[in-house]
């Protein structure tokens, strides 16, 4: 019976000294410096930080505002090649003096129609016209500079939806 006991004794004994050192540790001040997770700079006034591991100063605002030009500029670039595409120029058979054509192109997600068209003037001499319409047609989710509200998280987004026009026109002479 004193075995029990004295292992019982043992175990409190142990458990007496590591419950010590876990107090002592936590209650040692820490000497470590603090994190700066998010270095302000007041260079240019409220809201601007530095960009982690440079010198860069900049706002989170404007950080989003160049997210939506630039997907933006990129829709626009998309929705002129697809206008380019499909202003295709109509031939003209011979023994004829009127061509039409239209066309539709996509490139990149955006859409445009063309139409194009010949008219005979004289012998060789044709004039030649088009015009393209596109959809100019997007969307960004932004996640800079979210904001807590009473309802959740809101998250900027920005949509655009934008009619653009292509024309072309021309003289041609053949021989």
């Amino acid at each position: 019976m004193s075995t029990i006991f004295n292992n019982r004794r043992a175990v409190l004994a142990v458990a007496a000294a590591a419950t010590i050192g876990l107090a002592a540790v936590i209650a040692a001040p820490s000497h470590a410096a603090p994190v700066e997770y998010v270095k302000i700079c007041s260079l240019y006034g409220a809201g601007f930080f530095y960009i982690p591991g440079t010198d860069t100063c900049s706002n989170a605002n404007q950080i989003m505002t160049n997210q939506f030009d630039l997907a933006r500029a990129q829709t626009r670039a998309s929705t002129g090649t697809a206008m380019a595409a499909s202003l295709v120029a109509p031939w003209l058979p011979t023994g004829t003096n009127y061509a039409v054509s239209t066309h539709w192109a996509t490139y990149d997600g955006q859409h445009a129609a063309g139409f194009s068209g010949l008219m005979r003037v004289s012998g060789n001499f044709v004039f030649s016209g088009g015009f393209s319409l596109g959809l100019d047609k997007g969307s960004l989710t932004s996640n800079s500079a979210r904001t807590q509200t009473e309802f959740g998280t809101a998250i900027p987004a920005q949509s655009w939806s934008d009619v653009r026009g292509l024309g072309r026109a021309g003289f041609m002479y053949a021989w």
